[in-house]
């Protein structure tokens, strides 16, 4: 079983992704792993192919528990840009990805919005679904430098600077 989540940053900030965490269950010694991986949005119903950050898993799965997947390597959310959180197994063997009753928004970006969830079918295809397995996504907003504008002074000072320069170019020719 695969399960995506369609999730959507916020107008106007960047993330730089820190690690995602999930609540399951079901794991024994010869359980699946969990696969954990963030993929692209190509403009259907489905996510994309293509992984954009793949995860560590946590030592010591067992029990019920809210386990944190750990990146890779560096990922940068763009805003207001659609990605897929896409969850499988390293097997047929399924573990159990909880959720909540009711169900809840995802959480840990300020602002991300979950739009559409996704499940195979058992043959591979995607149908929709209405359970929202409880997932947090953890990143750090990315803070552009400053913009620097010279102060007063020094715009008086480089004005001078550059008016002596023509002076004393026309002085050349003069003589």
């Amino acid at each position: 079983m695969i399960k995506a989540f369609a999730f959507t940053l916020p107008t106007g900030k960047n993330y730089s992704l820190d690690n995602v965490i999930l609540r399951l269950s079901g794991f024994s010694s010869t359980s699946a792993s969990p696969i954990v991986q963030i993929r692209n949005d190509v403009g259907t119903s489905n996510p994309g192919s293509t992984i954009l950050a793949s995860f560590t898993n946590p030592s010591g799965l067992a029990g019920i528990n809210n386990y944190t997947f750990t990146k890779v390597s560096p990922f940068t959310f763009s805003a207001a840009t659609k990605y897929w959180l896409y969850v499988t197994s390293t097997t047929g063997t399924n573990f159990g990805w909880r959720a909540s009753s009711p169900s809840k928004a995802a959480t840990g970006i300020p602002g991300i919005t979950t739009n559409q969830i996704r499940v195979t079918n058992g043959i591979g295809a995607f149908v929709n679904s209405t359970v929202l397995n409880t997932f947090q996504i953890n990143a750090t907003e990315v803070i552009p430098p400053p913009v620097t504008t010279p102060e007063p002074s020094a715009i008086g000072a480089l004005s001078l600077l550059g008016l002596g320069l023509l002076a004393s170019k026309g002085r050349r020719r003069e003589g």
